[in-house]
């Protein structure tokens, strides 16, 4: 196949942690082996000091402060970020979020005469509700402002069918690709090497019905919910070990709650795990994950969970439970407290089933990054290949 050469963007960028970061980075990481891959993002906050070490070029450009600790990327004011991007001549560009970079994307590839890709990764009116206290106006405004850039792209992307409703929901009318994620993880050949390094660093040695959850901490995550099932599980004498991996705006008033609730000989607040091979020892380590969210799209930590044979129990109906079958690929809960703690009691009473979503979640629930890099280019070319049949005929 052709060797493009690709610009991937998107409105924030490590370090802050978040889902679509971990998208972009895989996604220039992969396409870069056999293809040019560079990705532009805002540049970090200049307290965090933050140096990019990437095998793939990342370009910085201007920013200011925005909510929730984000840094807002100002491309069209920066001269030298837009003149190392003139000099590129990309063959396609790829946005992956619709705000000042994504803008951008479209403007760029419009003068340079190339088809501009963009990818639905998150529920946005939602976060404006939270983020805008619920302003009507406000939230309309900006979801005026961020469908340009879906109404303007060549081609429209999101990350599994479930998602394809909310694009339809905020009125996008044209056709939609589906590309699923996947991971970097691959279950580990030093397994019990890094489950000791888990049980050394937190005493569970001989603990049974290890729970865990990995992300970001905000409370729009479902976070009571889960918070609420375990205190449930407790007051039934359920025994367990809940670990607690990640950070967040919503770390203190969570650990407050965890507290309120008397979970605090139950919970452990693991922090931010940086390091990847410590972090799939609390996979490895962890019976089951949960993951209550009804948020996200298609969170990236289940197909993680299931790099390492661990089911996650999600919520009936949620964007991230597509292609789960309950009690075959993982499992499934209502949205309350109520049945999510049933749930997970009823999981850890039966081994042999919990054994058998296990290895059938690696099966079918897991998918790398090099796989996914691998459909992603095969639909840059057909993106291209119809870009340029349009263009012929208008010309």
């Amino acid at each position: 196949m052709q060797k493009l050469k690709i610009l991937q963007l998107l409105d924030t960028y490590y370090p802050i942690v978040d889902g679509p970061c971990n998208v972009v980075r895989n996604y220039s990481k992969n396409l870069n082996k056999d293809s040019v891959c560079k990705l532009a993002v805002p540049k970090a906050a200049k307290k965090e000091k933050y140096v990019d070490k990437e095998d793939f070029e990342v370009l910085r450009c201007r920013s200011i402060s925005a909510p929730e600790k984000y840094q807002l990327g100002l491309p069209g004011s920066d001269k030298k970020f837009n003149k190392k991007i003139k000099q590129e001549n990309f063959d396609i560009i790829h946005t992956h979020s619709p705000f000042t970079m994504g803008r951008y994307a479209i403007k760029r590839a419009k003068k340079q005469g190339v088809p501009c890709v963009a990818t639905l990764h998150t529920q946005y009116d939602q976060d404006f509700i939270r983020v805008l206290k619920g302003s009507k106006p406000l939230v309309n405004f900006m979801m005026r402002y961020i469908m340009h850039t879906y109404h303007k792209a060549d081609s429209v992307w999101t990350v599994n069918t479930a998602s394809c409703e909310i694009l339809r929901k905020y009125g996008y009318k044209g056709d939609i690709k589906v590309v699923k994620n996947g991971t970097d993880m691959v279950y580990p050949e030093n397994a019990t090497e890094l489950i000791n390094k888990v049980n050394d660093a937190h005493g569970l040695h001989n603990q049974k019905n290890v729970l865990v959850y990995v992300g970001r901490l905000a409370m729009y995550k479902n976070l009571p919910l889960m918070a609420n099932a375990l205190k449930i599980l407790k007051d039934k004498g359920q025994d367990f070990k809940m670990l607690i991996v990640g950070g967040g705006y919503d770390e203190d008033a969570f650990k407050k709650m965890i507290s309120e609730l008397g979970l605090d000989d139950e919970v452990i607040f693991v922090g931010t795990v940086k390091d990847r091979a410590l972090l799939q020892g609390y996979y490895l380590r962890s019976d089951l994950f949960l993951f209550p969210s009804s948020f996200d799209t298609c969170s990236l930590v289940p197909i993680e969970a299931a790099a390492h044979k661990l089911p996650t129990l999600l919520i009936d109906g949620s964007y991230t439970a597509e292609g789960i079958t309950d009690g075959v690929n993982g499992f499934l809960a209502k949205e309350t407290a109520e049945d999510y703690a049933e749930k997970i009691a009823s999981i850890l009473s039966a081994p042999e089933t919990l054994k058998a979503v296990s290895e059938e979640c690696h099966k079918s629930v897991y998918r790398t990054w090099e796989m996914v890099a691998k459909e992603v280019y095969e639909k840059y070319q057909e993106v291209i290949k119809e870009y340029n049949e349009k263009s012929n005929v208008k010309s």
